[in-house]
């Protein structure tokens, strides 16, 4: 197994792994990517060996002409080892794997010919372990990448299994080993791909884009002329961020042109531009805080300098606190209200006194934007301090801040913060703060959001509320719901038949109920009875 198509084989199993939510089971995970670095390791060292005995080009080294030096590609395994192979992987559903039990099946998808592709590509395509079919298709279309690409792309492209994880993860290891195999025969087909314009296939069209994308993120080590013809096949709107993926893969690259030419790709497109506005800034600032500033006057628009300012200011503050400080101070409102966004780590650090003063020297914007994010982040560690912070809130930023403080609260601790919501007066911000408090007890407790949602004062979210509310006790425990439903004073009789009579919800996830706390099923007890 040659070494550029292992770490494209990793890159993207790793990335597949984090789009999945993996249970604890999988913990093994982690030793595996350990074993494929060493392999990784002592394969880098057996090329450096190799390449002193012999002079030599290795396989995936970049020659001076921007281009691949290809050798030979190991055929593969005998047709009889091959079917062994694509038994063991119809065989495996259902079994657990210790981290070298795969990282050894791995290995031997890799080797296999192209006789076995299709036919392991539809058994790997027919595993319900997600975890291990994002592995085993990364391995797979490396290997297919190196033998025969365009009929790898052609097994993608008709991929009907509907997992998105293991598309991608299959673009981005086909990229690379057909850029093992024939770089310029990739780079022609991803040019080619699109150029029939209204005629052209939007599968082809969304593989250029993923394997394109794959590339640029995943390969630092492709020599920039490469790079640049990546760049130039890939479609128009996807230039500007390559361009900023190959800059923050080249410690040399001159930040300020890397910028400026990815706004020239974007051109009139807002949209575009919007989109590389919080990535400039953040390449820009972490070199120079100052020079992302005086680039973002001179070069943005001023309604998209807020990314920058953002970006340049928590990068300045961990360079330089006081001069930064000095710096937000002397801003006007406008642009000291984006920048002090970036304050967002500072703040997390702050008491209420300390934010007290740093907002005494800040104009009413930006001090606003500290009070909201010293709130929400007191919030999630001690909600009962941040109930303090409420009153320097806006009038219209402080409805969704009593939704915060309380959903965060009632993570925390249900019972304190329904003490709390019971002590608000009526109006707009209870009825948020009960809100919050519904939203996160919904799932866990649906007998007592209920009875909290119906005491919502306004009208329609009340409806809202309670409607969906009761409709998750009606799953939950259909008759104690039910004799709520009529009993309670709360609702208008209509409500109570429609309610009734749309009966429970679905599940949402196959019907299973949390256990409550202490490991008990069934509904659990109110934890307030003032409503």
């Amino acid at each position: 197994m040659n070494a550029p198509a292992q770490i494209l084989s990793a890159l993207a199993a790793a990335v597949a792994l984090a789009f999945l939510p993996l249970s604890g089971r999988f913990q093994e995970a982690a030793s595996l990517e350990a074993a494929a670095a060493k392999k990784d390791s002592a394969e880098k060292e057996r090329i450096a060996a190799e390449a002193t005995i012999e002079p030599k080009v290795a396989r995936g080294t970049v020659t001076d002409g921007g281009g691949f030096a290809v050798s030979s590609i190991a055929p593969g395994v005998s047709a009889a080892e091959a079917s062994a192979i694509v038994l063991e992987l119809s065989n495996l559903e259902g079994k657990m794997m210790s981290s070298r039990q795969l990282f050894e099946l791995l290995d031997k998808v890799m080797s296999l010919p192209a006789s076995h592709m299709k036919e392991a590509s539809a058994v790997i395509g027919s595993q319900k372990n997600l975890v291990y079919g994002a592995f085993l298709s990364a391995a797979l279309f490396s290997r297919w990448g190196e033998l025969d690409p365009n009929a790898a792309r052609v097994q993608l492209e008709q991929d009907n299994s509907g997992n998105p994880v293991t598309k991608f993860v299959g673009s981005a290891s086909l990229a690379g080993g057909w850029l093992e195999k024939d770089p310029d025969g990739f780079i022609k087909w991803a040019v080619d791909a699109g150029a029939d314009g209204d005629n052209k296939d939007p599968k082809q069209d969304e593989m250029k884009r993923m394997m394109l994308d794959a590339v640029v993120s995943g390969m630092a080590e492709l020599d920039s002329g490469t790079m640049e013809r990546l760049i130039a096949a890939a479609p128009a709107e996807r230039r500007p961020t390559m361009i900023l993926n190959m800059a923050q893969n080249d410690p040399d690259a001159n930040p300020m042109d890397v910028v400026l030419r990815a706004y020239a790709e974007a051109g009139d497109s807002q949209s575009a531009r919007d989109s590389i506005n919080w990535r400039a800034g953040r390449i820009l600032a972490e070199k120079d805080p100052q020079e992302a500033i005086k680039f973002a006057e001179e070069h943005q628009r001023p309604e998209e300098r807020s990314a920058t300012y953002e970006a340049a200011m928590n990068a300045w503050v961990k360079k330089d606190k006081d001069d930064a400080m000095k710096w937000l101070k002397g801003q006007p409102e406008d642009a000291q209200a984006n920048a002090v966004r970036g304050l967002r780590g500072e703040v997390k650090e702050l008491d209420y006194d300390s934010v007290a003063k740093l907002t005494g020297d800040l104009q009413p914007k930006a001090a606003n934007s500290v009070w909201e994010m010293a709130m929400r982040e007191t919030a999630e560690k001690d909600p009962a301090k941040a109930v303090d912070y409420l009153e320097n809130i806006t009038p219209e930023q402080r409805p969704g801040s009593y939704t915060e403080l309380s959903t965060n609260w009632t993570k925390k601790d249900p019972e304190a913060a329904s003490e709390w919501v019971d002590s608000l007066e009526p109006g707009k911000e209870k009825d948020s703060a009960i809100t919050g408090m519904v939203r996160e007890l919904g799932s866990k407790e649906p007998d007592s959001s209920t009875i909290w949602a119906s005491t919502i004062s306004d009208p329609v979210t009340r409806v809202t509320q309670v409607t969906a509310q009761a409709r998750n006790w009606l799953r939950r425990d259909e008759g104690a719901a039910t004799e709520w439903i009529n009993a309670t004073e709360t609702l208008t009789p209509q409500l109570k038949e429609e309610i009734i009579k749309a009966g429970p919800a679905k599940p949402s996830s196959g019907g299973l109920w949390p256990m409550r706390r202490g490991g008990r099923g069934g509904p659990p007890p109110i934890t307030s009875g003032n409503p």
